[in-house]
């Protein structure tokens, strides 16, 4: 049960008396007050009319505009208004309009409806056609409106103030979509500049799990491959398409507010972002989800056979068909009455669940031309394939052309946000993280990551890696940033909150990977369930010193397994923080409080966290200190369990607290959060919500910001409320 205690910060202010005099003009202000705002004019981005004198009316078609209810229909290019970029033409700016619907190429491009002369282009490649380069033109693509297997381009602007931009217009809200089986936008070579990419929703439809056109194969939703850069993404929504920013550009590259959703690969590593570029890279206010695998399907063969009359000839058929690990012979398959592929599907899924079990499994075959395996009760992973059973007459691998298969499982190798590159250029702000593969994000090479939402990574943040550049320090602040639980790998069991990694001499030799001039704040990570193993709220780890590290202000809760005891696993060696890093390391740990109320450990060191300095934290568990057994209690020290007076004389440990804290609503969870804004209370319910926002949707009770402030709010000892100070107590 949970009590509020309530007292008054301060005296309440009196109210000073009105002279009588005054009263009748108080009242003829409210009066005019309320007149106005009933008479109030429209705002100046919904009136109709040109504000600014630039010939673009209103928020259909002005890029001043960010929304219907703007009231600035001017701004000054690369300014910020309502958390959007506005941009105003130049004098010899050329407007280019494009629509898939009421379009036709042989018109001029240069209006948005036909008027007799002049009418938008139907296609991307006519729209781009009419862009020069080195010019400050806009390619404005109609919202609402669809375009099939059509790639853009775009040239370079003519400055920073003065861009290239591929935009978009029209009344509806929707962007406009483009459905592609290869890359979208493909920048490389040169050193291209100054270009802005405003408003489109890119899928990759062979990639699409529910699409019919289904392959499992497709290109990159972006990719930079080049020099140059001043370079901006702002309200993208890429689906099952990849980002790659490489090359060597020298100028800022900035993604904000956009959407990438779901991409992986049958066939090499994928990621939502991948970046290799030393050039300064902001990331801010985005949604990354599901980055790198898809748990809809377990196993696609992209390249089969498709003529039907070659499997009609299979009256007896086998293959060995491997399901999350588990090999089955599926034998006797005849398929010479199938007429159609959909048919042969049909059949395979009938004889492979009489082996399997009655509906284990869903076999299509798409009009793509590839088949689909699905589960609903088989979990996702690698161990998903169908193999030779023999070199006999009546195997069926040829016909499924084994080596195009695989399955989008999550590996190590894939994440959210692999970001190789940049050594302390990089800046990830504002974004909600969820759900990659193998983790959220990867910042190598060090840089500013603040204020950001990580839900359900097996690894949220890591900094620092053995593959970096030689001879390099890695260095920056991990801050402010809430982390809300984690999940295994398909392939490893993993479940850490934040990864700090020194390296004394990185793979392949040449020198070191440091960690310098770090500090990890006021970060909350917390309520750790689905992960099973290496359970770390915050590992500070690796063969290399630690210079000038400070750890300090952060809430580690709950971050433990669901349940310690079932099947007699008393192990509770997951921990709040690890520590293992040579003596010769500068780290300080201040001023934090780890809580686990439902047993694990608060600290573990394998080397009585020797470079380490300990002091003024607060620690506490629900698991016994002193310890009862060998494995489970609040300190782990090298092997094992110890009571807190060993700990303090093994690491020197200053002044800590042995006591749970009373934050006021710790409990506080993105389901409890969906509740709150009248979403289903449940994660999916919230991320659903979360990939749906744009420029012409935006909600900020769907942004990082908010879920974090919710989120705060639970964890502070003291509650403001109008003018009230308000204490949480659990009972």
């Amino acid at each position: 049960m949970t009590s509020l205690v309530v007292s008054r910060t301060k005296e309440p202010r009196k109210r000073p008396k009105r002279h009588p005099a005054f009263t009748g003009i108080w009242i003829l202000i409210a009066f005019l007050i309320a007149g106005s705002t009933a008479v109030a004019a429209s705002p100046s981005c919904s009136d109709g009319l040109d504000n600014d004198g630039d010939g673009l009316i209103d928020w259909q078609l002005d890029l001043g505009c960010t929304d219907p209810e703007d009231d600035t229909e001017g701004g000054l290019n690369n300014a910020l208004e309502n958390g959007w970029t506005v941009f105003e033409p130049t004098t010899d700016t050329r407007i280019i309009y494009v629509s898939s619907s009421s379009g036709d190429d042989s018109y001029s491009g240069l209006a948005p409806e036909w008027d007799g002369v002049d009418g938008p282009k139907a296609s991307a490649a006519a729209g781009i056609s009419l862009m020069r380069a080195g010019m400050p033109d806009w390619l404005l693509f109609r919202r609402g409106d669809v375009w099939l297997n059509q790639s853009v381009g775009i040239p370079s602007g003519r400055s920073a103030t003065e861009p290239s931009i591929l935009g978009s217009y029209g009344d509806s809200s929707q962007r406009p979509r483009f459905e592609l089986e290869n890359t979208w936008l493909n920048i490389a070579g040169g050193t291209p500049e100054h270009i802005r990419i405003l408003g489109a929703h890119v899928v990759m439809v062979g990639k699409a799990p529910d699409d019919p056109r289904f392959t499992g194969l497709g290109g990159n939703c972006i990719r930079w491959v080049a020099g140059g850069g001043d370079f901006l993404v702002e309200d993208v929504r890429c689906d099952y398409g990849q980002v790659n920013l490489e090359g060597n550009p020298n100028l800022p590259l900035t993604l904000r507010r956009s959407i990438f959703n779901g991409n992986y690969s049958l066939n090499s590593h994928a990621q939502a972002l991948f970046s290799s570029i030393d050039a300064p890279l902001l990331i801010e206010e985005n949604v990354f989800n599901h980055g790198g695998w898809n748990d809809v399907f377990r196993l696609a063969l992209w390249s089969p056979e498709p003529n039907v009359a070659a499997w009609n000839q299979f009256e007896n058929g086998h293959f060995q068909l491997t399901l999350d690990g588990s090999a089955h012979n599926i034998t006797g398959v005849d398929l010479s009455g199938a007429t159609t592929m959909a048919q042969v599907a049909s059949l395979l899924e009938s004889e492979i669940n009489t082996v399997v079990g009655t509906d284990v499994v869903q076999f299509h075959f798409t009009d793509g031309g590839a088949f689909q395996l699905r589960s609903a009760t088989l979990p996702s992973g690698l161990g998903y394939f169908i193999s030779r059973v023999s070199d006999d007459a009546d195997d069926l691998s040829d016909l499924f052309n084994i080596d195009a298969q695989g399955s989008p499982a999550s590996t190590v190798f894939n994440r959210n946000m692999y970001l190789a590159h940049g050594f302390g250029n990089t800046i990830v702000r504002g974004n909600i993280d969820a759900n990659g593969a193998s983790g959220g994000l990867q910042l190598r090479m060090g840089g500013i990551c603040e204020d950001n939402l990580f839900m359900q990574n097996p690894v949220s943040i890591i900094l620092g890696f053995n593959q970096n550049d030689p001879n390099v320090f890695v260095g920056g602040a991990i801050r402010r940033n809430v982390i809300l639980g984690a999940r295994d790998i398909d392939t490893q069991a993993q479940a850490s909150g934040i990864v700090l990694t020194s390296v004394a001499n990185v793979e392949g030799g040449g020198g070191h990977s440091l960690i310098r001039d770090l500090e990890v704040s006021q970060n909350i990570i917390a309520h750790q369930r689905l992960g099973t193993e290496s359970i770390f709220g915050l590992r500070v780890i690796g063969d290399g010193s630690y210079q000038n590290v400070s750890i300090h202000d952060n809430v580690v809760y709950d971050w433990a397994r669901e349940d310690w005891a079932s099947n007699n696993v008393l192990d509770q060696r997951g921990a709040g923080i690890r520590l293992w890093m040579p003596g010769d390391s500068d780290v300080e740990i201040f001023d934090n409080i780890i809580n686990q109320p439902n047993g694990g450990f608060v600290l573990a060191t394998e080397n009585s966290a020797d470079g380490v300095l300990l002091r003024d934290n607060q620690y506490w568990s629900a698991a016994p200190d002193p310890p009862d057994i060998w494995s489970r209690g609040w300190y782990w020290l090298n092997g094992s369990s110890v009571p807190g007076s060993d700990w303090d004389a093994a690491t020197g440990e200053l002044r800590r607290a042995s006591e749970q804290v009373d934050f006021f609503e710790p409990s506080r969870s993105i389901d409890s959060y969906a509740s709150s804004i009248d979403l289903d209370p449940t994660f999916s319910a919230f991320i659903g919500a979360a990939v749906e926002q744009s420029r012409l949707n935006w909600q900020p009770a769907l942004t990082a910001a908010s879920v974090n402030s919710y989120i705060r709010a639970g964890f502070s000892t003291i509650l403001f409320i109008d003018g009230f100070e308000s204490q949480g107590a659990s009972e």
